[in-house]
């Protein structure tokens, strides 16, 4: 049936309208001569549609003098027909594959390069050594290769440590720098910048003074600069000789460096009311635009004041420039959203859902950043009488919270020795 209506539409064909006195005679004849019809709908008793073949219509002239029924065409239909049209429309059709041509080869263009990812390498630079493999202005998408360009940055710019080439119309650097070391301050320590409790320690360089599972205090050593020699063994000619230990010195000093999470738990508390008068807004929303010059304001579209009781507003304002200095004159928008007082009663454990949601709402700015949620326990205070209902969130967290503390090796022994003794 596909195929049949393609090979329609490619030699073309009609949609008549056959009117008589008897159509269905008119139909017969048509058959017994081989004339092909399809999607034929009576209109009426005396009126019907179909479709016929271009090349057959001149056949059906005869067939419709025999049946005494007049014929109409009523559409053309098909690919001789529209190219007929075209040709009566050249220059439209020309026009639209200039059109065409036109575009395809603006697309091909690059346009801009756009460089993002830079903080103290120069842009320019970039933009500089990507034109050289012929990312730039004016030249062809087709003829950049992005691997190209892309190695050619990695390898001239060694201060990178990631580019990605987009090459579109306006195509897009993206560069990561690689992270400088902190320069070294000498010997130091790594100490707990706050309490916890370890969980993890490793150590890249210096002495470890803690282990997984102690509890440390704020600005307590974790791993050590002073490198000690180890303690000396006991003497087998004399066990029963308790070895008294003898203040030993640093045998040297280095900057400590180390990777330590520890456990930390941070508390919120949130609290919600049995009865409580909340504002819910009704969708009604109104937008206000003025000109202020100078003590003047003008209301360019919107009411004088605001018609609602209570509402959220929210304010825009810009200020006009020329040439770096401000003008007198501020466009200012004004949005209100209309609110509406709303009464609540909560049940017992609808009020202790809110206010667990109020505790863990505070959660995302109390918590240190890095901080990696372990547990949540929640934690109803008083009883279920008691008007607001308290609800106390305790997270635990795994996080790095060390600091360096530098050391002064000429004085290092004697606050050792004191270290050690603790």
């Amino acid at each position: 049936m596909i195929m049949k209506k393609l090979w329609a539409y490619f030699y073309g064909y009609l949609i008549i309208v056959v009117k008589g006195v008897h159509p269905e005679r008119f139909i017969n004849l048509a058959i017994t001569r081989g004339i092909q019809l399809w999607d034929l709908s009576w209109d009426s008793s005396d009126t019907l549609t179909v479709k016929v073949h271009a090349q057959s219509f001149r056949a059906l002239r005869h067939v419709a003098r025999q049946s005494r029924c007049q014929i109409r065409i009523c559409n053309k239909k098909g690919l001789p027909f529209l190219m007929q049209h075209l040709r009566r429309r050249r220059m439209f059709f020309i026009g639209a594959i200039v059109f065409f041509l036109a575009l395809y080869f603006l697309s091909s263009l690059i346009w801009a390069v756009d460089v993002s990812g830079t903080r103290k390498l120069s842009t320019a630079r970039v933009k500089e050594l990507a034109a050289a493999e012929g990312l730039k202005q004016g030249n062809f998408c087709f003829r950049v290769s992005r691997d190209q360009v892309e190695n050619h940055l990695m390898r001239q710019l060694p201060e990178i440590s990631y580019v990605e080439v987009e090459v579109h119309p306006r195509a897009t650097v993206k560069v990561v720098e690689k992270k400088e070391p902190a320069p070294s301050q000498g010997p130091c320590h790594i100490v707990a910048k706050k309490e916890g409790v370890i969980d993890s320690i490793l150590v890249l360089e210096g002495q470890a003074m803690v282990k997984e599972g102690d509890l440390v205090r704020k600005g307590q050593v974790l791993i050590s600069g002073a490198i000690y020699p180890p303690p000396p063994e006991p003497d087998p000619a004399k066990p029963d000789q308790q070895q008294q230990p003898s203040a030993q010195k640093p045998i040297r000093f280095v900057n400590a460096q180390g990777v330590v999470y520890g456990k930390y738990w941070y508390r919120f508390y949130g609290e919600a009311l049995r009865d409580e008068v909340v504002e819910e807004k009704t969708g009604r929303r109104m937008l206000r635009y003025s000109i202020i010059m100078g003590d003047k304001e003008i209301i360019i579209n919107g009411p004088q004041e605001i018609p609602y009781k209570y509402y959220e507003s929210q304010t825009k304002s810009k200020i006009l420039r020329w040439r770096n200095q401000e003008l007198p004159v501020e466009f200012v928008t004004i949005e209100a959203e209309e609110v509406r007082h709303v009464s609540l009663k909560r049940s017992y454990e609808e009020a202790v859902e809110v206010a667990a949601q109020r505790a863990r709402g505070k959660e995302s700015k109390g918590m240190s950043q890095g901080a990696e949620t372990v547990t949540r326990k929640y934690k109803v205070l008083g009883d279920k009488d008691d008007n607001p209902v308290r609800v106390v969130l305790t997270v635990e967290t795994k996080e790095e919270f060390v600091v360096t503390r530098g050391i002064k090796p000429a004085e290092e022994p004697e606050k050792a020795d004191k270290t050690v003794d603790n």
